[in-house]
């Protein structure tokens, strides 16, 4: 192709140089006016020389350089219409260009924000991370104090449960003592009795043998009495009384009534509500009675007997005697303060191993009767 420009080009300057000096090709109309005149000067030529030696060169390559001119110039349309397509195309580039542009310096100042997040964040955690370490080192030394809590707390329970279990101890020979105590006061008591016959039986001697030496008058004395009177040893109760200790007594344990209720059906069965010398015999017969049953169900067992609370704040019997408080008479926490809150009968509980308590007479309870044997 390069050789055949070449003829061409070879043939267009010997076909200028047979033109006449005027016949100049013209630039203005472009390369295809060149053409054009190029085209008419070879025409010009080709007649005038078509005679001549040149005449046949000319005559034979002239068809040929024509078509290669219209080659040519198809060749530069064709270039033409690339080349615009080709400055559409870099038009088009030039503003996806700018737009990149514009997207990467979005993307720059985007990934400077997140540089000074980044940043942001790390000194955060650095913060964070030394927050943490104070704590670990913290929570060391309250580690280290909570455990000597415990050990401390774990040897306070440690004493609390010797001291419970010294206490515990003590409160069993305690009560041994008690119920020592109350063996050796039914002794006395029995001791008491012989004595009080002792007694009477040499004052009855005595009077006789005043009597008879006439220095008395016919008249029984009176028998001597170091307390109130006792029935010996030797008697039965009549039903439903129980001999007990030195007296008859029923317990009733299938219908709770109030206290004056309860008074009402001792009297019914020639007695009264309990009102004993001894009230730690009472206690002992119920507590040997009722020992299965307050095992099984503690506070079920209340049992009223004969004493109230006067206005004077002392405790009588129904005989109009004051009870006596023995050794250990009251229950944990009784009477308490029993006048201002109304509780002015006695009571016995399974609770307190039926020791005496308080509570207001209108409340319902099992009871107690005894009958007094002359």
């Amino acid at each position: 192709m390069r050789s055949f420009l070449a003829a061409a080009i070879a043939i267009v300057a010997a076909a200028c140089a047979l033109l006449p000096a005027r016949a100049e090709p013209s630039c203005d109309e472009g390369l295809s006016g060149v053409l054009r005149e190029i085209k008419d000067v070879i025409s010009a030529g080709n007649k005038r020389c078509r005679d001549a030696a040149r005449g046949g060169m000319f005559g034979e390559h002239t068809e040929q350089m024509l078509q290669a001119l219209r080659q040519h110039g198809e060749v530069v349309a064709s270039l033409q219409t690339h080349t615009d397509s080709l400055n559409k195309a870099l038009g088009a580039v030039a503003e996806v260009q700018a737009g990149q542009k514009f997207i990467v310096a979005a993307l720059q100042a985007e990934m400077e924000s997140e540089r000074i997040a980044r940043t942001q964040q790390r000194r955060t955690i650095q913060d964070l991370q030394t927050e943490l370490n104070r704590l670990k080192e913290e929570s060391k030394v309250w580690v280290d104090y909570l455990n000597a809590m415990e050990t401390d707390i774990k040897e306070e329970i440690r004493k609390t449960e010797s001291l419970a279990q010294g206490m515990e101890v003590e409160v069993r020979s305690t009560g041994e003592r008690v119920a020592s105590l109350g063996k050796v006061i039914r002794r006395v008591q029995s001791s008491m009795q012989a004595l009080e016959r002792v007694v009477n039986r040499h004052t009855r001697s005595l009077v006789t043998i005043r009597k008879n030496k006439g220095q008395v008058e016919d008249s029984e004395p009176a028998e001597v009495t170091i307390r109130p009177q006792i029935l010996s040893e030797n008697f039965d109760c009549p039903h439903p009384y129980t001999k007990m200790g030195v007296g008859c007594f029923t317990v009733h344990s299938d219908v709770r009534k109030t206290w004056a209720e309860a008074r009402d059906d001792c009297r019914d069965i020639d007695g009264d509500l309990a009102n004993p010398f001894d009230l730690y015999d009472l206690a002992l017969f119920l507590d040997e009675t009722f020992s299965a049953s307050v095992h099984s169900n503690p506070g079920r067992w209340g049992f009223w007997i004969g004493a109230q609370l006067d206005d004077s704040d002392t405790w009588n019997w129904v005989t109009g005697v004051p009870v006596l408080m023995q050794v250990d008479f009251w229950g944990r926490g009784e009477p308490g303060d029993a006048l201002d809150d109304d509780e002015r009968c006695m009571f016995l509980h399974s609770l307190w191993r039926f020791r005496a308590g308080a509570d207001s007479c209108s409340h319902k309870k099992f009871f107690v009767c005894e009958r007094k044997l002359s």
